[in-house]
C-alpha cells in the first residue's frame, strides 16, 4: 500500500511542478507581450513625430522651389550673379553676322 501512496504523492508533485511551470511561463509570456507592445507604441509615436518634421521640411522646400522658379527671381539672378543684360528692342548693328565670301 505504501508504494501506491508514494506514487500518488509523486504524481501530485509532478502535476504541481508542471502547473507552477505553466503559470510562470504564461506570466513571462504576458510580460514579454506587454513590453513588446510598449516598444511598438514608442516606435509609432517616434514615426509620427518624424512624419510631422518631414511635412514641415517638405512645405519649406516647395516654397523655396516656387520662389526660385519665379521669373522675376530668375531674372534677378541672371543680372546680378551672371552679369546678363536684357537685349534692346531696336535692332543693333553690333550683332555678329556672316558676310560670306
Amino acid at each position: 500500500m505504501k508504494s501506491k501512496n508514494a506514487r500518488r504523492g509523486g504524481m501530485a508533485s509532478v502535476q504541481c511542478i508542471f502547473l507552477v511551470g505553466a503559470l510562470v511561463g504564461a506570466t513571462l509570456f504576458h510580460v514579454w507581450q506587454k513590453v513588446e507592445m510598449a516598444r511598438v507604441a514608442g516606435g509609432i509615436d517616434a514615426a509620427h513625430a518624424r512624419m510631422g518634421q518631414l511635412r514641415q521640411e517638405r512645405a519649406k522646400l516647395l516654397a523655396a522651389v516656387a520662389i526660385k522658379s519665379n521669373p522675376t527671381h530668375v531674372e534677378q539672378i541672371a543680372v546680378e550673379e551672371l552679369g546678363m543684360v536684357r537685349p534692346s528692342r531696336q535692332p543693333s548693328s553690333h550683332l555678329a553676322h556672316w558676310g560670306g565670301e
